[in-house]
């Protein structure tokens, strides 16, 4: 229900802004006539490629699709399925705006914690939150952040988001946390 709220509030933003655009500085047409909006804040105008200057390649709209509403960098939680270290999209333009983030700062460092739900050995749950982590830390250094500033924990099992025995806890729990 709240991703729905969202997700109609964005696009009224957007048809409002677009309503009231004229042809003001910081606004161009590309290709077919399509009017893109720029602000000099970065701070995600409706049909801005570059939302807080991140230069992901997805508009405020595209991102809520992945539920991703505000700031990629507001995200610091990336979550795996059952027995895998696969990134899954929206994961990956966390990853992505985190590691640029890295990028621009220069020389700022982050750890990447991995866990895993309770199921499996302790010691395979700590192989796997490892995996993940570092699966992660691939992918950031890949979009631009130095290997230097990024490094890996495994927790595995450890240090449960959520306690409880069923599937809805286990998902929550594999998981790789950004930490700064």
């Amino acid at each position: 229900m709240n991703r729905k709220l969202s997700l109609v509030l964005i696009m009224a933003l957007g048809l409002t802004l677009t309503a009231c655009a004229g042809n003001k500085k910081g606004q161009g047409t590309i290709g077919g006539g399509a009017t893109t909006t720029t602000a000099s804040n970065g701070t995600g105008i409706s049909g801005d490629r570059n939302p807080y200057g991140l230069n992901l390649g997805y508009t405020v709209e595209e991102l809520a699709q992945y539920g991703i509403t505000g700031n990629p960098l507001d995200y610091k939680v990336m979550y795996f399925q059952y027995n895998s270290t696969s990134i899954d999209k929206r994961s990956e333009i966390i990853a992505t705006a985190h590691a640029r983030n890295l990028a621009q700062k220069g020389g700022a460092r982050v750890s990447l914690e991995g866990h895993a739900d309770e199921r499996g050995t302790r010691d395979y749950n700590l192989a796997l939150g490892e995996r993940r982590g570092q699966a992660v830390a691939q992918l950031m250094s890949a979009v631009g952040a130095g290997n230097s500033t990024v490094q890996t924990i495994s927790y595995g099992e450890e240090r449960p988001a959520n306690t409880a025995h069923n599937e809805a806890a286990w998902q929550q729990n594999r998981r790789v946390e950004i930490a700064y």
